[in-house]
């Protein structure tokens, strides 16, 4: 099989697809950011992964009609300004009888328990941030609805939403706050002291054994293209 990882970052789920296909198989993953490119590639090596392919591109640009077995997008959709056109473009590039997955996330879901300054700071700077350059942090709930103005069959729905009080997992609200920190500053959102306090809330509230932070709502959607007969 061949697959596309669209807005792969370092290869997390590239790597995990590629796994899946074996050596038979190959996985483009293309994203704007060379330095987490690059180092997926050392990973790759490391991996002895040789059906990796890691390619710096700009989704806005990429266009591969019937090439893939399996189309595939994680938490890209939300960032764009014309999420449908690339959804378009990423339905051209499924082969007959191959597959789209994407997910995307629906930030009206966060919750955490019990309150939090931190934790409420980045629930309302994140969608605030994302529609600052055109993004949409509702986008998850509305890709069903995408794939049938696209005109995709049947789609699949899943809806996945984590809960931590313990682990790695539990600190993703506050790298993705730290991620966003600059662009909230400068998007004149917060100012830097106040984003600086709300990390530092949120951080002790992430160590804290007896605070539950949520994720977002994070929306699978499927669909696969009718094969020729």
């Amino acid at each position: 099989m061949q697959c596309v990882d669209l807005g792969c970052g370092g290869g997390e789920v590239t790597f995990e697809l590629a796994t899946l296909v074996g050596p038979s198989g190959r996985v483009v993953g293309i994203d704007m950011d060379e330095v987490k490119l690059g180092l997926g590639c050392g990973v790759a090596r490391e991996r002895g992964l040789a059906n990796v392919e890691l390619r710096a591109g700009d989704v806005n640009e990429w266009n591969e009609p019937e090439c893939y077995d399996v189309v595939y997008s994680r938490f890209l959709l939300q960032h764009l300004s014309r999420p449908v056109s690339l959804l378009q473009r990423m339905w051209a590039a499924v082969k007959p009888g191959g597959a789209i997955v994407i997910e995307d996330s629906d930030f009206d879901g966060l919750t955490c328990y019990p309150h939090n300054d931190g934790y409420d700071f980045f629930a309302r700077m994140y969608p605030r941030v994302l529609a600052s350059y055109g993004g949409d942090h509702t986008l998850g709930r509305k890709l069903y609805h995408h794939f049938l103005d696209i005109g995709m069959p049947t789609p699949d729905v899943r809806i996945v939403q984590r809960a931590d009080v313990r682990g790695k997992n539990k600190a993703i609200i506050l790298s993705t706050l730290e991620a966003t920190a600059d662009s909230i500053v400068a998007a004149k959102l917060a100012s830097k002291n106040e984003v600086d306090i709300a990390i530092a809330s949120l951080a002790a509230f992430t160590e804290d054994p007896g605070s539950l932070i949520s994720g977002p709502r994070n929306f699978q959607v499927w669909s696969r293209r009718p094969a020729q007969i």
